[in-house]
């Protein structure tokens, strides 16, 4: 068969210790590899991160905004083909046929306008709060969504919660539409493959405002499109290599959200307008959660149960961590102190 163009959208950042695995997850894929164009966006590596892109052939463009959400922005803008495929420098392909298997549920039903990968896989070594990380994101996105991302229970937890239209050996097809709060999955990681070329066509402003296109969720619900999530299909992801650098991302998403710039625009508080009026008043009862104590110690004890990983044990630090960055960072902003706003986990 003539196989379409897919254009896989890497954002970087001092990317070295990661992005090689990406890489070399791309170069076994079971698809001609004359049809993957990657596309790296750097927002100003001082390592070996675009010299390891320009030995794998990569083509390699300048994010002068050191922003992750406008690094993805000049991939919707800059790539080729039919599809986009957005992951991130520290993810990695689990499956050798994964963007094959993902391409071809796409071409087979022309209302599947996004392959969702099976969820995140993390690797046995290094740091242990990955899983943590990789299930749930941070301790305020499982305080008001409580959907885990790991690869055991991800597609699981969406079969039994969502309408499923049919699935077959490779993927389970959803309908969306009908609910009125639908779940939280974000597009623009996790090996997610997305028919630009559908993109184009129907939303404009994905293509003109730097933010809109980490919400194409609530987009493509709106046009009843459906999504496919693959089945063994896992992303294997290490987001921290040490606590402090998970409490840095944290910070991160924090000020952004705060402060209101196009990455928290493309966060939560961009978000807010798409979801329910209640998701707004839920994320205030965040504060008596941890304040209370024990909602999020009892938490805290079932997760480590039900995981079986004594790591989980660290969400109600995570938790209290997270409720002092925000009113220490609403303090800043109420008292007009400026505070440094950058990407990349800074």
């Amino acid at each position: 068969m003539k196989y379409p163009q897919v254009s896989i959208i890497i954002a970087t950042f001092n990317s070295q210790k990661t992005l090689p695995k990406a890489l070399e997850s791309i170069k076994i894929q079971n698809y001609p590899q004359d049809k993957i164009e990657i596309l790296i966006i750097d927002g100003g590596s001082k390592d070996e991160t675009l010299k390891i892109a320009n030995k794998c052939g990569c083509r390699i463009l300048k994010n002068l905004k050191v922003d992750q959400v406008y690094a993805k922005h000049l991939g919707w803008l800059n790539s080729g083909g039919k599809y986009v495929l957005f992951l991130d420098s520290d993810e990695a392909l689990g499956n050798k046929n994964s963007i094959r298997n993902k391409v071809l549920t796409a071409l087979n039903d022309k209302r599947v306008k996004v392959v969702i990968s099976s969820g995140y896989g993390s690797s046995n070594t290094g740091f242990q709060l990955n899983s943590y990380i990789n299930e749930f994101g941070d301790p305020f996105s499982f305080f008001m969504y409580r959907i885990s991302k790991d690869e055991k229970f991800f597609l699981k937890e969406l079969v039994r919660k969502n309408d499923v239209i049919y699935e077959n050996s490779k993927a389970v097809v959803f309908d969306f539409s009908g609910e009125v709060d639908p779940p939280f999955i974000e597009l623009t990681s996790m090996g997610v493959l997305i028919d630009r070329e559908y993109i184009k066509s129907n939303f404009t402003e994905v293509f003109e405002s730097i933010s809109v296109h980490t919400h194409l969720f609530y987009l493509l619900h709106s046009k009843k499109c459906l999504f496919a999530v693959m089945k063994h299909d896992p992303i294997i992801h290490r987001p921290a290599y040490s606590l402090s650098s998970y409490l840095k991302k944290i910070n991160s998403r924090i000020k952004n959200n705060i402060y209101g710039t196009s990455m928290g625009y493309a966060g939560f508080t961009g978000r807010e307008k798409y979801q329910q009026f209640w998701h707004g008043i839920k994320k205030f009862l965040f504060i008596p959660y941890n304040l209370l104590v024990f909602p999020v110690l009892a938490d805290c004890l079932l997760l480590s149960i039900r995981k079986r990983k004594p790591v989980y044990l660290m969400h109600i630090v995570l938790s209290f961590y997270t409720l002092f960055a925000i009113v220490f960072y609403y303090l800043l902003k109420a008292f007009r102190v400026k505070v440094k706003l950058a990407g990349y986990g800074t």
